[in-house]
Formats: C-alpha cells, structure tokens, sequence
C-alpha cells in the first residue's frame, strides 16, 4: 500500500504540473478567430511540455492499474488537487479561498478513508 501512495503522489505531481503549464500555455492562445494566428498560438512550448508531462502521468496511471483496483487507484489521483492549487497560489499568484481549501480537505479525508 505504502508502494501504491508514494507513486500516486508522483504521479499527482506530474498532473499537477501538467496542469500549471496548460494554464500558462492557455494565457498565450489569442483570442478565437478563424485564422492561423490562432491555431499557430497553440504551438507554444507551454503547451508541449504540458502534452509531455500529461503523456508521464497517464504512463504511471496505468502501471498503477494494472497492480491495484481501479475503486483504490482513481481517487488517490485527487491528490493532485492540493499539488495544483500550490502551483496556482505560489506560482500565478491566485488567492484560494478558505472554503475551497475546506472542500479539498473534504475530498482528501474521503481519500484517506478509501486507502484504509
């Protein structure tokens, strides 16, 4: 079980990150139009990198499938809630409220009694 978590948490952390960098590469996508500067703007490294670290965090997400339930596997990977709104507070600067913090304390608790 300790196996299961620790690469859960890696896994989390590369979701997280995965994540951060689609917000970043987002903010360089211009406003829709049908034209290829808007198209073009998706070629951004941000978003490439993002791909990447998606790609990594899927390729871990499916070693732990196939050692362990689905039912168990799946809500572990709510600990990258708590790995993206540190990026998003630390690194973009956003305020997380104190009744989001509760609902991911909420989701983490339930998290924990599943591992049980």
């Amino acid at each position: 079980m300790f196996k299961l978590i620790i690469t859960a948490i890696i896994q989390s952390a590369f979701l997280a990150v995965a994540q951060f960098f689609m917000k970043v590469g987002m903010d360089k996508v211009v406003d829709y139009s049908m034209s290829w500067a808007f198209f073009r703007s998706f070629l951004n490294w941000q978003l490439g990198l993002s791909l990447l670290l998606y790609i990594i965090a899927m390729v871990i997400y499916m070693f732990m499938l196939k050692s362990y339930s689905l039912s168990l596997v799946y809500p572990l990977t709510s600990i990258s809630y708590i790995f993206t709104i540190l990026l998003a507070m630390f690194l973009l600067g956003e305020t997380v409220p104190v009744i989001r913090w509760m609902g991911v304390l909420f989701v983490m608790l339930g998290v924990g009694m599943i591992a049980r």
